[in-house]
Formats: structure tokens, sequence, C-alpha cells
């Protein structure tokens, strides 16, 4: 060892290499650590008051040796620009603001009113933001929203992306994010549409509670149990959807429109189907559910005597999940029954045909091209839609002519 020590010394670099270590050990012992100048957001809210812009950010402070969720907590910036508000927050925490795993954008009632291309450009031209980030709506405030999110999450295991994804595989909603919305943006249609939460005030309880203890505990202690339950918040799915057209909020779907493009979405995974009053061999006076287990969606666009016409041919497969009546036979209880009888495929085809009337009109009253039939009919049958086109004195009525059908084909799974 010492022999190897003389043989590196007669060099001059070694020499050099131990003058730098003991300039700058001292410096390094006390540098702050990169991981306590930033906070990481995952998820963002924008709202919008006056000309002024709120954002909410829900972030986790890393920090050592202590539990995440113990980390994660709620900052609010405000400005005339999304950069500005964010500014705010980094001035207020002095911290950087990390954007990397931010996950999901709320966007408040209010801000949807404008253009939400207004907020949204930042986003996409921040490297920091990745354009898969979700978006979803809320008919209160972006920051409620998030607070619920907060008071929801003390483990971490909930977030406002997986709700998203969840409602994905449900309904008509499909790749809701940034790059879809730009994608849909820039469409003849311009038509978008994004989950819609609410929030509700959870202190209703804690303040009944804190009145029934106000005799046994001195005034202060219950005004600050009380004061402690009104910034409370709870997330509430009123299975609204929103439809933004041209950037702006437009309308909320309603059950009839829900049920048709969800069952025309190739996306939709998970559907339910609830029936009343089935009176067959097996039960009477019954309410059935039954859910999606497989689907086959197949458009056909042509043009009938110059109409533009779509069917969609519909195979979808069946099981059912639950059953109440107030008579049932042997047969009911056997695990092998076919409740898809001819009865219930009658009213589910009626179901179908009568929420499809109303889903049209409402499509065509609102200029709504949810189905995204000008780009298909302008894809598969370019000339004969052009001639169309040619026909209408105001191009933006498109779909006052079109005529959509659906033929359901119906599948039983044991």
């Amino acid at each position: 060892m010492l022999r190897l020590f003389k043989i590196v010394s007669r060099n001059k670099l070694f020499y050099i290499f131990a003058i730098l270590i003991l300039l700058m050990f001292p410096t390094t012992l006390y540098l702050q650590s990169d991981k306590d100048q930033n906070i990481i957001i995952t998820t963002l809210g924008i709202d919008k008051e006056s000309d002024t812009i709120r954002l909410s950010a829900l972030a986790i402070i890393p920090q050592s040796g202590s539990d995440q969720s113990s980390n994660l907590e709620t900052f609010e910036g405000e400005g005339e620009t999304i950069s500005e508000a964010l500014s705010q927050i980094s001035n207020n925490t002095g911290k950087k603001i990390g954007l990397a795993h931010c996950d999901c954008i709320a966007i408040s009632a209010s801000a949807m009113q404008d253009n939400i291309t207004l907020y949204l450009d930042y986003f996409i031209r921040s490297a920091n933001l990745t354009t898969n980030a979700s978006l979803i709506g809320t008919d209160g405030k972006a920051s409620d929203l998030l607070s619920a999110t907060k008071s929801s999450n003390n483990l971490l295991d909930l977030s406002l992306r997986n709700i998203v994804q969840f409602k994905e595989e449900r309904t008509l909603l499909d790749s809701v994010n940034i790059e879809k919305f730009y994608r849909q943006y820039f469409t003849e249609s311009s038509t978008f549409y994004m989950p819609l939460l609410s929030t509700e005030d959870s202190s209703a309880n804690n303040q009944s509670s804190s009145q029934n203890n106000s005799s046994s505990s001195n005034n202060n202690s219950s005004s600050d149990s009380q004061g402690s339950g009104s910034s409370e918040k709870k997330l509430i799915d009123k299975n609204k959807i929103a439809v933004i057209t041209k950037g702006k909020f437009s309308r909320i779907l309603d059950e009839d429109e829900q049920l048709i493009y969800g069952l025309l979405a190739k996306t939709s995974k998970n559907m339910t189907i609830t029936l009343d009053n089935i009176n067959d061999e097996a039960v009477t006076n019954s309410k059935e559910t039954f859910e999606q287990v497989g689907k086959i969606v197949i458009p056909i666009y042509s043009f009938e005597n110059n109409t533009p016409t779509v069917t969609y041919n519909v195979y979808l497969n069946l099981r059912i999940d639950e059953v109440t009546g107030e008579n049932f036979s042997y047969s009911a209880i056997d695990g092998l029954h076919n409740f898809l009888s001819d009865t219930v495929k009658e009213k589910i085809n009626t179901l179908v045909q009568d929420n499809l009337i109303t889903t049209v009109s409402k499509m065509k009253e609102n200029k709504s091209d949810i189905l995204n039939l000008y780009t298909k009919f302008n894809a598969f049958k370019h000339q004969k839609w052009q001639n169309y086109l040619a026909t209408l004195d105001n191009q933006d009525d498109y779909l006052a002519g079109i005529d959509i059908k659906i033929n359901l084909k119906l599948f039983n799974v044991v």
C-alpha cells in the first residue's frame, strides 16, 4: 500500500486532485439537496375570476424520512397568465415548480366559459409537462376539487386521473387528455367531451357532532372543530359529461345521449343496461341489470338517395348482473338460465331506438358532431360528401341532413 502511494505521489495530477477535494468537500457538505428545492405537482386546477387566473396545485414536497402522504399539500397562485400564477406559487414556497409528474388538469365552470386553449397553450409549450395529462371539468371551483382530492387521499391511492381512466372504460370518453383535445379542436366539428365532477361540503356531519359535544367542551374547542370541518370537501360523481365546442363549454349530455354514444363508442368496455317491468317465463314484474361483456361496432358510411347515411352494426354480448322481482320460477335461480329472452331483447332494442331519436335530434339542434361524422364522411366518401356540402346554404348545418341508424344484435353470455 505504501509503495503504491509513493508511485502515485510522484504524479503532479495527484496533488491537483487532492487540492480540489480539499477545496470542494466543505462546500459539498452544506449544499442543499435538489429534492429540497422542488415541489412536485401532481394535479393542477384552473379557476377564472374576472380577468384573473387562479391556479391551484396539489403537490408533493419531497422530504427525507417522512411519509409521502404527510407531504401532500395544496398551493395557490394567481395572475393574468398561467406563467404568472405558477411563478407566484414558486415565490410563495421558495421552491422550483416540477410538472413532470402532473397527470391531470382540472378546469372550473368559470374557466370553461372562455376558450380553454387560453390556459392549455402554456402546457403544450412546456417541456416539463407531457401532453397525455388528463383533462377533467367541474361544475364548481377547481380549487374545491383539489381540496376534496387531498382530503380523500391520505395514502396517495386516489387521483383524478384514475377517475378519468375509469370513466373512459364505461362511457363514450376516449383519451381525455391535452393531445386529444387539440386533435379534436382543429377538426371541422371542433367537438370534445370530458367528465364533469362535483364537490360537496362534508362539514355537515362534523358540525352536528361538534354541536352535540359542545356541552362537554369549551366554546373555543367547539368553534375550532367547526372551523376545521367547514374546509373539508368530498368528491361527487353525478355521471355528467361536458361537451366542449370550439374550446368552450357547450352543454351537458343527457342520460339518453350517454347511452347511445356509449353504445357506439368502441372504447367503452363496461356499460350497463337496466330494464324495468320484465315479465317472461322466469320472472314477473322484474327489474334486471345487464353488464357488457364484449362488443363489436362496425360503422358503414354510405349515401342513400343522395342522403349521407351512417349505419352502426353493433354486436353486443351481455351477462345478467342483478335480478329483482315479485315471483321467480326455479329457472330464475339456475346459473345457466338465459335471462336475455325475446322480451328483454325487444325492450333493449326499443330503448336504443327511442334514445337514438332524441339523441340525433339534440345533436342536430346543438350542432354537436360528437360522432365526428364530418371527418368520417370526408375520408370514406370524399367526393359525394363534398357534393352534399355544396348543396347546403350553410355548411355548418351539415348534421341536419345526415341519417343515423343502429342495427343491434344481442347475445347472452353465461
